[in-house]
């Protein structure tokens, strides 16, 4: 479990170290396979903490496959669902 956790701790450090990684990018600085390391990405995605989007070329080409147009960044603000409270 600490190993896991490491391994997440430095996956956020790269994220928070640079503007964007694609998950081609994020494997080959971890030097860990693309299928170890989306999940991790996966994690942070679900917590708020990256932000997913398609690469800015706008895939007109087809140049890359699918999963390498994904370019992930790192927000220090979670993005999340804001529900009004009514004071009383």
């Amino acid at each position: 479990m600490l190993e896991g956790l490491l391994v997440l701790t430095r996956l956020r450090d790269l994220l928070r170290a640079r503007p964007a990684l694609t998950l081609a990018e994020a494997a080959a600085l971890m030097g860990l396979p693309a299928s170890a390391v989306e999940p991790m990405l996966q994690t942070w995605v679900r917590k708020g903490k990256v932000a997913v989007s398609g690469a800015s070329c706008g895939g007109g080409c087809s140049g890359c496959a699918s999963d390498d147009c994904r370019v992930y960044r790192w927000q220090e603000t979670p993005v999340r669902a804001v529900i009004p409270l009514r004071v009383v």
